[in-house]
């Protein structure tokens, strides 16, 4: 039996190397995304903590230094979370030029397993076909012996 052979196999096999090392692009970007989010809201939620302890440093005797060293604490907090969000928007558009790019590598995956998938039924075609001719031959083949045994017979018939 024949076995089909696809003449671009390496470049399929190029393109879904290609596809897979975009998805791992992604799925990384996807998941610095998500640690600066975590430490986003971690700095928010120190932030929101650090204001309610002013409000109480405030209250009662007050403790000029506790307050400056609080206001030193939420400043460079907010400074921090506003890198973050800055890293954040960056991240965004790192993350659509990825999925771009891996959708352009899926495309390009696709076009080319279309292309095989063709090659392989036109090849089942021609193997069908083949085979068709080969009957065809084997029973015409076949016909002739009987028609030649059929012959010989009938004249070994009549020589005696």
């Amino acid at each position: 039996m024949a076995v089909f052979n696809f003449k671009f196999e390496s470049v399929l096999t190029h393109r879904r190397r290609t596809e897979d090392q975009r998805q791992r692009e992604l799925a990384q970007l996807l998941r610095q995304k998500m640690i600066l989010e975590e430490q986003l809201r971690s700095l928010q939620q120190r932030i929101t903590e650090d204001k309610n302890t002013m409000t109480d440093a405030l209250s009662g005797h007050v403790n000029v230094s506790r307050i400056r060293q609080h206001a030193t604490h939420s400043m460079q907090s907010t400074a921090r979370a506003q890198q973050i969000a800055v890293k954040l928007l960056a991240m965004h558009r790192q993350i659509e030029q990825s999925r771009v790019t891996l959708l352009e590598a899926t495309k390009s995956r696709k076009a080319i397993e279309l292309l095989r998938e063709r090659h392989y039924h036109r090849w089942c075609r021609e193997q069908d076909r083949r085979e068709v001719a080969e009957l065809d031959e084997i029973a015409t083949q076949t016909h002739g012996r009987r028609i030649n045994h059929t012959m010989h017979s009938r004249s070994a018939n009549v020589n005696r």
